[in-house]
């Protein structure tokens, strides 16, 4: 089940028709918390509304937990699954993971989602609003295809403006918002943003974490699975 991703083209585009602000929002740190994610789509849906140009939204990894029942009763899928609900253009999986997901279940993932999956260490382009970018995760072995995107976990957000985009991690419960100037593609601003109690979580979100969770709770009960909160 997925929900349509917010589409927000602004007016500041180059005469071609390509944008001149393209907008990265990431997440990280999931952790098979999935009560976090309908307040977290709040704050997401505000941020695709004010952004001038096209927005790509990614997750830089970390979505599952050991101690999280739900990943243990789908085998990491059940995080991934809410996210491509939630209209993520990609998740990368496989980096400084505490929890990574089974080969096999990670096959079977592939197949029930739109979401692509990039793989540690593996660039991948995407395409957004005309404008393709090589996503490159980790250390890749060869050189990508420029403009990148690097994701590098171990590095500090946000990121300097001016510099070339790069993704940090990002704490659990927080959307790092990085503003790139295109095409120049260089950080025109950047900030992480915190969701708060206040933050009123989406229903059509909140409806999709719901449907997981029992169909996560009949797949566990047989299998013996009894450490889900009460």
């Amino acid at each position: 089940m997925r929900t349509m991703p917010d589409s927000h083209v602004g007016g500041n585009q180059t005469p071609a028709g390509h944008p001149t602000i393209i907008t990265f929002l990431a997440t990280a740190h999931i952790a098979g918390e999935l009560a976090l994610l309908p307040r977290l789509f709040t704050l997401i849906r505000q941020q695709r509304q004010q952004a001038e140009g096209p927005v790509v939204l990614l997750d830089l990894g970390d979505t599952c937990a050991a101690d999280a029942w739900i990943c243990r009763a789908t085998l990491g899928r059940a995080p991934l699954l809410v996210l491509d609900s939630m209209g993520y253009d990609a998740a990368i999986i496989g980096g400084p993971e505490t929890a990574p997901i089974p080969p096999a279940s990670l096959r079977l993932l592939v197949d029930q989602m739109l979401m692509p999956i990039i793989i540690w260490n593996r660039p991948r382009p995407l395409t957004k609003s005309g404008v393709t970018f090589t996503v490159a995760p980790g250390q890749p072995h060869a050189a990508p295809a420029p403009p990148v995107l690097v994701v590098d976990r171990a590095s500090p957000m946000p990121p300097l403006p001016g510099s070339a985009p790069v993704l940090g991690d990002v704490a659990q419960g927080c959307l790092a918002r990085v503003d790139v100037v295109w095409p120049q593609w260089e950080v025109l601003s950047a900030r992480l943003l915190a969701v708060d109690d206040q933050t009123l979580p989406d229903p059509t979100i909140a409806a999709v974490v719901a449907l997981i969770e029992h169909e996560a709770r009949q797949f566990a009960q047989p299998e013996g699975d009894n450490h889900e909160p009460e």
